[in-house]
């Protein structure tokens, strides 16, 4: 069975379901989805967790490196969406689930 991670790219304008090889995200993996070195983890629920490049709104990059909005809220740079295990790790997504993250976010650039 496959594991999938959702990427979010401002840049391209582009949301997608990437296929994710391990069990587990560790945050080496992280910075390197993203592109950076220092990273922010924003819940999105129970279940949901976006990872975000917490460097783009330190260094004030968001013309270099994008934005999105998520509902009311707005983020710079590169995100991630993963799934968050009973005990708190961050776990990649099921198929089913990064398809229903693709198909109905409340996702703008």
């Amino acid at each position: 069975m496959l594991n999938y991670i959702v990427e979010i790219d401002p840049l391209k304008k582009s949301i997608e379901k990437v296929v994710f090889n391990d069990d587990t995200l560790e945050l080496d993996d992280l910075y390197g989805s993203l592109d950076c070195t220092m990273v922010e983890r924003v819940s999105l629920n129970s279940q949901l967790d976006l990872w975000v490049d917490e460097e783009g709104g330190i260094n004030g990059a968001s013309e270099r490196i994008g934005y999105f909005n998520i509902g009311e809220y707005q983020f710079i740079g590169k995100g991630l969406i993963c799934s968050v295990s009973e005990d708190g790790e961050t776990i990649p997504l099921n198929e089913d689930l990064a398809d229903a993250i693709v198909e109905t976010i409340d996702l703008e650039f």
